[in-house]
């Protein structure tokens, strides 16, 4: 279950959020997960096409499930399968419906694999312990864009 809320700040491109506190997990299952300060997220990648579906809300229960799950998938401390088995778990937690949680399960199991690929596990080198870590990893992909 989470025991933390999430907090966010507006990102700099429509659908960015960046985590302002740590959003903590803890279960048998998984252990203990932080998604640290700092991370940015799209929360639930949604198309725009089904965004008003309104048991795949991206504004709804799947909030923090769906950015604990890019968490897990740009850190890489865990699998592919397991992340979105975390992302399952986690909607039934928050109070989605086995169906809508089935449905987030099978759009990030079935076609989750190229953002899986992309985010290649840069994270796992940073030391979050570190302040500003995290920050300056983030400028340097902004760097490297320009």
């Amino acid at each position: 279950m989470f025991t933390t809320g999430l907090f966010l700040e507006a990102g700099a491109v429509e659908h960015q959020w960046i985590i302002q506190a740590a959003l903590i997990w803890t279960d048998a299952k998984f252990g203990m997960l932080s998604c640290p300060r700092g991370f940015i997220t799209d929360l639930a990648s949604i198309p725009e096409a089904f965004r008003n579906i309104p048991f795949i809300d991206p504004d709804g229960l799947s909030r923090r499930p769906a950015a604990m799950h890019d968490w897990l998938y740009a850190w890489r401390g865990i699998g592919k399968d397991d992340a979105d088995e975390f992302l399952r778990v986690a909607l039934l937690a928050e109070g989605c419906t086995p169906a809508a949680a089935a449905t987030f399960y099978l759009g990030v199991h079935v076609f989750g694999q190229s953002s899986w690929d992309s985010d290649a596990g840069e994270l796992s080198t940073i030391d979050f312990a570190i302040p500003g870590s995290y920050e300056a990893w983030r400028a340097s992909l902004v760097a490297t864009a320009a």
